[in-house]
Order: C-alpha cells, then structure tokens, then sequence
C-alpha cells in the first residue's frame, strides 16, 4: 500500500470516527499503525509529520469528542496533501 493509499485510508477512518463520534480500538490500533507508518514518509512536511505525530497521541487516548477540533484540523491537512486524489 502507498502512502497515498495509507492517507486515505487514514482520512477516511478518522472521518468516520467524527461522523459517529466514536472509534473502536480495531479502528486506534489502524489508525495508530497507518499515522506511524506514514511517519517515515519521506515525502510529508514537517508539519505532517506532526499531525501524524498527534494522530498517535490520539489514539492511545481515544476520545473523539475531546479531539473534535483537532480531527477537524488533520482531515484538512491531509485533503490538502491529498488534492489530486479527491476524498468522495
């Protein structure tokens, strides 16, 4: 899987949780996978690299409402990596 195919993977995993506002630990445990396997991307800014960063911490605390603000913010910057691939 490409870290195309892995960030949206992560967006659409993430945007589910925001839409039901919660997460199963199967969905943490992806989520914490994929960010960290993104992590080593060579392709992601900085500042990626810290979203992904803070998409771990969220999964270890696994609080969709505590998050809402935040998850807002990573699904944009990951639709704005992600412009040539369009989210449906």
């Amino acid at each position: 899987m490409n870290y195309q195919n892995q960030l949206t993977l992560l967006y659409d995993i993430l945007k589910n949780q925001q839409q039901m506002g919660y997460g199963t630990t199967d969905e943490y445990s992806q989520l914490h996978r994929l960010a960290e396997a993104l992590q080593g991307q060579e392709q992601l800014d900085t500042s990626m690299q810290q979203t992904l960063a803070n998409i771990s911490e969220y999964c270890t605390n696994g609080n969709c409402a505590e998050y809402g603000p935040d998850i807002n913010q990573w699904l944009q910057s990951i639709e704005d990596l992600t412009v040539p691939y369009p989210h449906e």
